[in-house]
């Protein structure tokens, strides 16, 4: 019987550091999806704060744009409607730009936190 427990000892040792290195791993994961959302999102929330700005002064400058039209042809109804069609394809060429530049950002924001992830477990 002494010989049975010493066998099943080196076993049951073995599947508890097992257990203990596959709960480790699992908070490690974790822990790291929670940096990088956590990261994201803080970048996310600057950048519609500024995001915000720039639209309330866009706002306020094409008002005053479609005004300033206005008076010059004598009709202000005019000139909001020769702004918006200023505005158009200046929105959609600037769709065209911005879309590509954000998707890459967001990309090379995620590869740079993988690159430091990677430092960090390389220096341990």
């Amino acid at each position: 019987m002494e010989e049975e427990k010493k066998q099943e000892s080196p076993f049951e040792d073995l599947f508890e550091k097992v257990e203990q290195h596959v709960e480790t791993r699992l908070k490690f994961y974790s822990l790291t999806a929670t940096e990088k959302i956590s990261n994201l999102s803080a970048a996310f929330a600057g950048a519609m704060v500024i995001i915000l700005f720039v639209l309330i002064i866009l706002f306020f400058l094409s008002i005053g744009f479609a005004i300033w039209i206005g008076d010059l042809i004598h009709h202000r109804a005019g000139g909001f409607g020769i702004a918006a069609l200023l505005f158009v394809p200046i929105g959609i060429a600037a769709y065209q730009w911005i879309r590509p530049f954000v998707r890459d950002r967001i990309i090379q924001t995620f590869l740079d936190e993988d690159d430091n992830d990677t430092e960090k477990q390389d220096k341990s």
